[in-house]
């Protein structure tokens, strides 16, 4: 950024791995806002240079350009306006859950007025690799936060589309928009909560070009943690197995769960987890005039672990 005002963003869903974008019904390209207060955590390119060195010489004499990857990631709060679009571009099956095969991808449109002129890139063959689609703190504003690789850009000074859904007002999703129920119960002291789903998909390479000529689905894995006030033992026996167990058990039962964001009356999205097993769980503020909060990470398994309502 060069002052307030100079960045823009945007993405687009392409219909095929760095084809062409998805249309309206005047065959227009689609784009939309990620969300307001957006920003661009990351936007980096990775030429993979190896060096080669020659005998008789003390440094490297070349460096050699192997594959291409660029990476990008994107932090903004949720709007029932544009979320959906969001989930459309990580989900690969109907934009609810993952399946096998090919993951969706996109286009992601990035420019700064600078001093002097304008700079824009369009980052093509857009795919997921880690997805936080769901970022709370108590008293803040509800975030996700999504990183993808891209496998080849254009820069140019015009490239920037205009005609792009933006987010309107009283679509933000506010830190009293999300519901955590774990085993058919609300946690209604819920502090702090965070979804985060990793190993999303990868690039496949060949030996016609440097850059990506396909991708894949990789192995996703979705982990949840939840921080709230204590209230008594409940989810501390399912860490210790099961409810009522009163002693580290040999297995750990599994139970269901749900986050679901509803802004103003309009549901956003229902995250709902087939299996949850507790990983760690922690007390906080024991000794304390704090509050007391138990912290707890939970896995999230099954076939699918987490799917969309």
């Amino acid at each position: 950024m060069t002052g307030a005002g100079s960045g823009s963003l945007a993405f687009g869903k392409e219909q095929s791995f760095k084809g062409s974008l998805e249309t309206d019904a005047n065959s227009d390209p689609q784009y939309w806002q990620f969300g307001r207060d957006e920003t661009l955590t990351d936007l980096s390119l990775d030429n993979q240079l190896q060096r080669l060195d020659e005998a008789g010489a003390v440094e490297s004499v070349e460096s050699v350009k192997q594959n291409f990857e660029g990476a990008v990631e994107v932090e903004a709060a949720i709007s029932s306006d544009t979320f959906g679009d969001v989930e459309d571009l990580v989900f690969n099956d109907g934009g609810t859950q993952f399946t096998n095969g090919r993951p969706n991808s996109g286009k992601i449109y990035a420019g700064v007025d600078y001093l002097d002129g304008v700079a824009e890139r369009e980052l093509v063959g857009c795919i997921p690799v880690d997805f936080t689609p769901v970022s709370y703190e108590q008293g803040g504003m509800t975030t996700f936060s999504i990183s993808l690789l891209y496998a080849t850009e254009n820069v140019d000074t015009s490239i920037m589309p205009s005609n792009v859904t933006a987010v309107t007002g009283g679509t933000s999703a506010p830190s009293h928009a999300i519901t955590v129920d774990i085993d058919g119960t609300t946690i209604t002291k819920l502090q702090s909560a965070e979804v985060s789903i990793s190993n999303i998909a990868r690039f496949q390479y060949g030996s016609v070009s440097p850059e990506p000529i396909d991708a894949v689905i990789e192995k996703p894995e979705t982990e949840v943690t939840t921080e709230a006030i204590f209230s008594g033992p409940s989810r501390l026996e399912y860490a210790l197995g099961a409810a009522d167990a009163t002693s580290p058990q040999d297995r750990l039962v599994s139970v269901p769960g749900t986050i679901d964001i509803t802004v103003d009356g309009t549901q956003v999205s229902t995250y709902n987890f087939s299996a949850l097993k507790v990983a760690t769980e922690a007390w906080n503020n024991v000794i304390s005039s704090d509050d007391t909060t138990e912290s707890i990470s939970w896995n999230a398994d099954g076939d699918p672990a987490v799917s969309i309502a």
